[in-house]
């Protein structure tokens, strides 16, 4: 298959203006779609949990029609031969094609980091086998979004932990409004469906804040106090949420996580897993170190602002009343102990 060069550098130019990863990757299935049309293309997250390798789906394009898939469901297909040829593609590192009784073929491609792991494959079922020049040529479009990839990624996080940073969770708030504002609304348009809301995707926003971590800088030092926000960081993201969870450095000793959940119940039981993992934790030199955390649900407030503000105003109750616990914004409102949070206003009291 012939392909002009001026062709190729403008959909390279596409890939590569966008700033959103969402929109980084349908951006590539167009490009890959374009360049050779294909019945269905799909694009995986590789993860490795305990020596296996989970996929996830991160975008996929079905006849021409190109969707984010932004609640990363799990691999969902019953041909085995496809499951096979993704997971040797993985394990040999290189392409890997398979046949079905259709007279289509399944062609997968593994996409490199920069560290040379696989961090996604793409699936493309096609009626032609690629030639190699084609395999060369989408072998190189991933190379291309692999590394403005990297490059996005390294603006967005923080350069202590790792984590994402301040910069990134206002664009993720707000994504997350407008979903839930289109799912109500489709609810109110729709009110013979009862079943709508109870099973919507939730969003669950927690501010969470280090204990004593003043004094944890006063007695030990701002190094010794950074190694404490590392540890942490990385306790909060060794297995205790979910990869399509989100993990935040806010500022200082501050986290936010963002994450989904049925139910408030289950959002109190992801956080307090968080909280009593950090408990538990035997840091040197000071043995124990704790957090306390905030917590609302992301559903109808007016601006990121008003979400952050009312998980802090659970947390600032959290922090004032015992410390190392799990507080509902919502609970707190509706027990009286707390205030509207767009009408407290905390003063200079430091109890952080």
């Amino acid at each position: 298959m012939n392909h002009s060069s001026v062709k190729i550098i403008d959909n390279l130019a596409e890939i590569t203006s966008y700033h959103d990863r969402h929109v980084l990757e349908k951006s590539l299935l167009k490009t890959i779609n374009e360049l050779f049309p294909a019945k269905d293309i799909r694009l995986f997250r590789v993860l490795e949990q305990s020596g296996n390798h989970e996929l996830s789906l991160l975008a996929y394009c079905v006849n021409g029609v190109i969707e984010s898939s932004d609640e990363n469901p799990k691999l969902v297909t019953e041909n085995k031969a496809i499951s096979e040829a993704i997971f040797r593609a993985i394990d040999v590192g290189d392409v890997e094609l398979t046949s079905s009784e259709n007279g289509r073929w399944s062609v997968v491609y593994p996409a490199f980091d920069a560290h040379g792991a696989i961090f996604a494959v793409l699936l493309i079922s096609t009626e032609q086998v690629p030639s190699n020049g084609d395999q060369r040529l989408i072998y190189g479009i991933l190379r291309v979004y692999s590394n403005y990839l990297a490059l996005i990624e390294k603006t967005q996080k923080d350069k202590l932990t790792g984590l994402y940073n301040r910069e990134t969770l206002d664009n993720e708030i707000t994504k997350i409004l407008v979903r839930q504002g289109a799912q109500f609304e489709e609810q109110i348009s729709s009110p013979s469906d009862s079943r709508r809301r109870s099973f919507a995707v939730k969003y669950w926003l927690g501010v969470i804040d280090i204990d004593h971590f003043k004094t944890i800088n006063d007695n030990f030092g701002h190094l010794y106090g950074d190694e404490v926000i590392i540890l942490v960081a990385r306790l909060m993201t060794s297995g205790l949420i979910r990869d399509d969870d989100l993990v935040y450095r806010y500022g200082g000793e501050e986290f936010v996580v963002v994450l989904k959940a049925a139910n408030e119940e289950d959002a109190m039981h992801t956080f307090e897993r968080i909280r009593k993992m950090v408990a538990a934790h035997k840091f040197p030199q000071i043995n124990q170190v704790t957090i306390s955390i905030g917590f609302v649900e992301i559903v109808a407030q007016s601006s990121p602002a008003d979400v952050i503000g009312e998980a802090d105003e659970a947390l600032y109750y959290a922090k004032g009343n015992g410390r190392n616990q799990v507080l509902s914004y919502n609970k707190l409102l509706q027990e009286g102990k707390v205030k509207s949070a767009s009408k407290v206003a905390h003063g200079d009291v430091e109890l952080f």
